[in-house]
């Protein structure tokens, strides 16, 4: 069966693209991510109904590069002969000159690569006449460092030019889930934990076939799709991967302190900070966390759910499966899946209530300013929710347990939230716990107990999340 790429829940990059297309005056946007993120399906959907061009560029020479752009164009521009990108550039404003058009540049970063002028070139013929015309320019590319410096950094000579510049971010659970509607919703929650919100990798797996045949077939068969994808992008965007690979890995197995890390890859801790904050600000695979409203000891986690699994099942086991022994690996991520989903169904359950934010759940009003983990000492209270304003406070427990919770766990929740000191003499408390398995006690005043089944029901009246083909 032929696996089709889904337009998701992207309404408000759309809208974004859509009101500075209304602006009516030139334009220069600037649109990144991740490979597989949904970046020129955002593009292609844009550019439905609108004249435009769409320039993919490859990595070739600037002269080969050139005469491809004049072949999309199309007569009579695909006979001229045009040697400079100067020259090029200038041919757009004329074309862009009485009639609004789009100009898409997709991995632009290349364009760079070909000629090292490109953006400053760029910013000459913007400034003498792309700025006076009608286009509405875009620059695209997956090299996210690169694209953090083009659109951010003031020794970039498009900078203060730029009009619009967007991160284009992976699906929440909630979007992702609809690439599975065939799965129940155990086995949605298990695709989402091992392939995140990378509409790419969601498109892989076939949701007529059992979750573990699109492990096996899709991830762990040496030459399948996504069984060398972490590899791919740290050698794009990095000049020392495998340093990289060993912190990753080491975050993956469970070691996520700074000391930790250090001692586990055997970097010296003088060296660490520098690989973290590239893995951190320029390729947004790790971050940072520390505890809500404490001063306490900070953890590092990988953002992608792929790049974690991966680096927890795929790489530690690479010799196994070299050799074919797919099954064996398997059988360890069977095993132990429900440990491993336990600690993204945090994640889920933090994107379900950021979407119900400013709503009503079971009479209760949901309405916060800030939401993090909570821990102190060996205390640690999954999510906490604050609302500044009315000095409310959401102490929330997920549970991904076979077992149904019982009542002890709820006295439990009451004992840390003690613990927690912001405002407590003067705030109100409300408990929410989400269970994988339903409840062994009711509902208590401010308490709203939520087990797998209400989170889909909730999901499907409540939040509005298209999806096109």
């Amino acid at each position: 069966m032929m696996i089709r790429m889904f337009f998701v829940d992207r309404e408000t990059e759309l809208s974004f693209l859509k009101r500075r297309w209304q602006s009516g005056k030139a334009e220069l946007i600037i649109i990144y991510g991740r490979r597989g993120i949904g970046k020129t399906e955002i593009i292609k959907k844009f550019l439905e109904d609108k004249e435009g061009y769409y320039f993919y560029v490859t990595a070739e020479d600037i002269n080969t590069l050139l005469e491809g752009f004049l072949w999309v164009l199309g007569k009579p521009y695909s006979l001229m002969k045009i040697d400079r990108l100067e020259d090029f550039y200038l041919l757009l404003s004329e074309i862009a000159k009485d009639k609004r058009i789009v100009i898409v540049f997709d991995e632009f970063q290349r364009l760079i690569d070909a000629y090292k002028g490109a953006l400053s070139v760029l910013q000459k013929i913007w400034d003498e006449k792309l700025k006076h015309t009608n286009i509405f320019l875009i620059l695209v590319g997956s090299a996210v460092s690169v694209f953090e410096r083009i659109g951010k950094s003031y020794e970039s000579p498009i900078y203060g030019r730029r009009t619009g510049m967007m991160e284009i971010k992976e699906l929440d659970y909630w979007a992702s889930r609809l690439f599975f509607k065939n799965y129940s919703e155990y086995d949605r929650i298990f695709a989402y934990a091992i392939l995140g919100g990378t509409p790419l990798y969601l498109s892989k797996f076939d949701a007529d076939k059992p979750i573990e045949e699109n492990i096996e077939e899709k991830i762990l068969m040496k030459g399948s799709d996504l069984y060398e994808e972490p590899e791919i992008l740290l050698l794009q965007e990095t000049r020392d991967p495998s340093t990289y690979m060993s912190i990753l890995k080491t975050i993956a197995m469970g070691k996520t302190r700074f000391s930790e890390i250090a001692d586990a890859s055997g970097l010296e801790r003088e060296k660490l900070p520098k690989y973290l904050n590239v893995l951190m600000n320029r390729l947004k695979l790790v971050e940072r966390i520390q505890p809500i409203e404490e001063k306490g000891r900070s953890i590092y986690r990988i953002t992608s759910n792929f790049i974690y699994f991966w680096f927890k099942y795929v790489l530690p086991n690479k010799s196994l499966l070299e050799l074919g022994k797919t099954q064996i690996v398997l059988e360890q991520i069977l095993a132990e899946r429900d440990l491993y989903i336990s600690h993204i169904f945090e994640d889920i359950v933090k994107q379900f209530l950021m979407r119900l934010n400013g709503s009503v759940l079971d009479g209760i009003p949901i309405e916060f300013h800030r939401i993090g983990k909570w821990w102190k000492g060996e205390k640690e209270i999954d999510l906490v929710a604050i609302n500044e304003k009315q000095k409310i406070v959401y102490f929330v427990e997920c549970k991904w347990s076979k077992n149904p919770l019982k009542k002890r766990e709820f006295y439990d929740l009451i004992t840390k939230a003690e613990e927690f000191r912001w405002k407590k003499r003067e705030r109100q408390e409300v408990y929410i716990f989400f269970s994988r398995s339903g409840f062994e006690f009711e509902p208590e005043e401010n308490t709203i107990l939520i087990d797998l089944n209400k989170m889909a029901i909730i999901a499907k009246s409540q939040f509005k999340i298209r999806i096109l083909e």
